[in-house]
């Protein structure tokens, strides 16, 4: 990569639970670096309320065993003409059992984790929906 960087997004462009970078510069092609390296995490789609129907300010944390991951919050906007996905990828060193959800207006719950679940779609309830599987 050369030139001046004008913005970047992380997204999991071919859905194989690993984040992959987006990068457009001033003078030169958009760049695809597509993640090949890192074990797969596991994905979380959200289904918000009509007006926010993405999650935008929504807290993920997984949790396994004893183990709680770190915060992530679904964001809008990331930068200069840039957006990540909405779809989180999250991953821990052991297989994940529950999702720690909050969202903007204070709702909290934990919801457990399907087994061998590569993608989840989890609603303002709590109701989760296996969308894609080892």
């Amino acid at each position: 990569m050369y030139g001046e960087q004008r913005g970047a997004a992380v997204c999991d462009y071919d859905e194989d639970g690993r984040v992959d970078l987006v990068v457009t510069q001033n003078g030169a092609d958009t760049k695809l670096y597509k993640n090949f390296g890192a074990r797969p995490g596991l994905r979380v789609r959200l289904s918000g309320p009509p007006g926010n129907p993405k999650g935008i300010g929504t807290t993920l944390r997984l949790v396994s065993g004893a183990i709680t991951g770190p915060a992530r919050e679904v964001h809008a906007g990331s930068g200069y003409w840039s957006q990540d996905s909405t779809v989180q990828v999250l991953a821990l060193p052991e297989r994940p059992t529950q999702l720690q959800v909050r969202w903007p207006g204070g709702k909290s719950f934990s919801a457990a984790i399907p087994k061998k679940a590569r993608e989840i779609q989890v609603d303002v309830e709590g109701t989760v929906k296996l969308v894609k599987s080892e």
